[in-house]
C-alpha cells in the first residue's frame, strides 16, 4: 500500500517522476518520520499539490494515509480494502456525470 501511494503522488506531482527526486524525497520522508504532512511543510522542493488538493484534499487525505508508517502493531496504514472505499474512489451523481462527461466513449 506503501508503493500505491508513492505512484499516486508521482501521478499528481510530476516532480517526484525523476530517479533523483524521488530519492531525495524518500530521504527527506525518512527524516519526517513517514509522515507526508510535515514532509509537505519540510521539503525545500516546493512541489504542486494542487490535483490532491482538489476534491475537498481527498487525494492528499488518501495520499497520507497510504504512505504513513505501519506502526508496530502493523496499524496506521489503510488496507488494500480500506483505500478502495476511501472517499477519494467515492463518486457522487454530479461528480461521477461530470467525469463521465469528459469522457470520450466513440470507437476509432
Amino acid at each position: 500500500m506503501y508503493s500505491a501511494g508513492i505512484v499516486l503522488l508521482q501521478m499528481a506531482i510530476p516532480s517526484l517522476r525523476s530517479s533523483a527526486a524521488l530519492k531525495n524525497f524518500n530521504l527527506e520522508l525518512k527524516n519526517c518520520g513517514f509522515d507526508l504532512k510535515k514532509w509537505r511543510d519540510y521539503t525545500r522542493s516546493r512541489p504542486d499539490f494542487q490535483i490532491l488538493d482538489s476534491e475537498s484534499g481527498r487525494g492528499w487525505d488518501l495520499a497520507t494515509k497510504l504512505v504513513s508508517e505501519r506502526g508496530s502493531l502493523r496499524r496506521g496504514r489503510l488496507s488494500a480494502a480500506a483505500a478502495l472505499r476511501h472517499p477519494y474512489f467515492l463518486l457522487g451523481g454530479d461528480q461521477a456525470a461530470a467525469v463521465l462527461s469528459k469522457l470520450s466513449l466513440s470507437r476509432k
